[in-house]
């Protein structure tokens, strides 16, 4: 990717992140945007088509994080111990906990959480040779976990605890 597109990326979601502790997002306009990234109006339509476009790159940016931790997640092996990947991927909640807790208030933040989950199960059977059709069981098992732990962390968002939230997501791994 050219580093003026990257540049230009990491300015509007730098001032995104910015705007979002200040105000309601629904409340963020584009002029503001602009004038706070320091781009132009032009420049912000040939990354995004409008304001709530911008804002769901930005948190694909912060789930790309988690979507490359589900990469490493070997199926099997969380069965057995899923402390380490449940850590890792809290950690990616952790350090974006402030954008998501402000996130999860917008318009968008239902519809991207769905594409999450949907992205997230997708990944960890596909990487695990896991079909609907012939790991019936397993799927359910995947799809059930991916959904209650995006639940178990977004909705207690205003006071994250990744400890109590890792212990509570592997006691219910393990006791599948």
């Amino acid at each position: 990717m050219d580093r003026r597109i990257k540049r230009t990326r990491q300015a509007v979601f730098n001032a995104v992140l910015e705007l979002m502790v200040e105000k309601e997002t629904e409340k963020i306009t584009v002029l503001e945007l602009c004038s706070r990234a320091d781009i132009n109006k032009s420049t912000f339509y040939l990354h995004y088509k409008n304001m709530d476009d911008c804002l769901q790159h930005c948190f694909q940016a912060i789930m790309d994080g988690v979507i490359n931790v589900s990469n490493q997640i070997n199926y099997e092996q969380i069965k057995q111990n899923p402390k380490p990947v449940i850590d890792s991927l809290l950690d990616e909640v952790e350090k974006n906990t402030d954008y998501l807790l402000k996130f999860k208030n917008s318009d968008i933040c239902g519809p991207s959480i769905k594409v999450l989950k949907e992205n997230l199960v997708e990944n960890i059977c596909k990487n695990n040779n896991i079909t609907l059709q012939d790991n019936y069981y397993d799927y359910c098992i995947i799809a059930f976990a991916v959904g209650g732990c995006i639940d178990a962390v977004i909705d207690p968002l205003p006071i994250f605890n990744k400890e109590a939230i890792s212990n509570s997501i592997c006691t219910m791994i393990k006791t599948r």
